[in-house]
């Protein structure tokens, strides 16, 4: 009676499954691709933007304030001072 309730399998379905798999699977590339990275991609350039523009800014009021800023890498230094062309 087991044999009776036993359903056969159908060849195609495991075919239908794994190309389903194949197709979520090329979807998900697709969606990265096309909608995720470009999304973190800006997120991330606008944040560096961000960034760019506080440094600038500290550093200008620093002269402002002091009168000039030093900034050091390695062994070497930059000394920035306020400049007004004469005319």
């Amino acid at each position: 009676m087991k044999d009776m309730i036993r359903e056969e399998r159908n060849p195609y379905r495991t075919l239908f499954i794994l190309t389903l798999l194949i197709l979520l699977i090329l979807v998900a590339i697709v969606a990265y691709v096309f909608l995720i990275k470009p999304t973190v991609q800006g997120y991330v350039v606008n944040k560096q933007v961000e960034a760019s523009d506080f440094i600038v800014g500290t550093i200008f009021n620093q002269v402002k304030q002091q009168g000039f800023v030093q900034l050091t890498y390695n062994n070497e230094s930059l000394v920035l001072v306020p400049y007004t062309p004469q005319k």
